[in-house]
């Protein structure tokens, strides 16, 4: 995916920023629209990686308790732990620029956006949402899989509906947290799974059941492109 290089000026890095800015058995989020998404990757200077991980703690922390706000997820790459993907979930795109407004943020970006060296946002809308409501409590850190697929066109309608039965299914399996789908806003074809585990183990043990290989099989010829990240959670934020 394309990634936006930082530029080393604070006036300028926020102007680029803002041009990015977009104007629980199994529990499914009850709602009457698609909860807007950003999705956020970010590659941080290794030397800062354990400062830039508390200040954006600090601001999941503060974003959390915003009253349209629903989620907040932020991980690091099991192969590359410099990489940083943040998972934030809002009633609406209002809501979301309303958090970009706030002292936490600010305070954030001013903390960290010297540590940022490329950064990707981009704006989804929900599909379902999927909860474990009987997972027993746990801190983590959890198995995360972000999953990014280009489906054909033609076969959109028939993969999210395998897609959604596969997430229902899913996300009633031992060890299995979260199974939520996302639509791109920019493409409408382009889907993001965001899925959280107990630990690999779960992971490994969901791709091997039934409903996971029918799904699978169903759908192999309908995406044109796969793309999978190993994630490990760094702080899971949910109302």
């Amino acid at each position: 995916m394309p990634r936006l290089n930082i530029i080393q000026s604070t006036s300028v890095v926020l102007a680029a920023m803002a041009l990015l800015l977009p104007l629980r058995g199994g529990e499914a989020w009850a709602q009457s629209t698609p909860l807007y998404i950003s999705a956020v990757d970010l590659d941080i200077s290794p030397a800062s990686i354990s400062k830039f991980l508390a200040a954006l703690k600090d601001d999941g922390a503060a974003m959390i308790q915003e009253p349209n706000a629903r989620e907040f997820d932020s991980a690091v790459g099991q192969k590359d732990s410099n990489h940083v993907f943040v998972f934030e979930v809002y009633n609406n795109a209002a809501a979301y620029a309303a958090h970009q407004k706030t002292i936490a943020y600010g305070k954030f970006l001013g903390i960290t956006m010297l540590m940022i060296k490329n950064y990707d946002i981009r704006p989804f809308s929900s599909v379902v949402m999927n909860t474990n409501s009987t997972a027993q409590p746990g801190s983590g850190p959890f198995f995360v899989n972000q999953v990014e697929l280009d489906i054909v066109p033609a076969q959109f309608d028939a993969f999210m509906t395998a897609a959604k039965n596969n997430a229902a299914t899913a996300v009633k399996d031992p060890g299995v947290r979260e199974f939520n789908i996302a639509v791109s806003q920019k493409d409408p074809h382009h889907v993001l799974q965001f899925e959280v585990y107990d630990n690999a183990a779960a992971h490994d043990a969901h791709v091997a059941t039934d409903h996971f290989k029918a799904y699978q099989a169903a759908t192999k010829d309908m995406v044109a492109k796969h793309q999978v990240t190993r994630l490990t959670s760094v702080q899971m934020l949910t109302k």
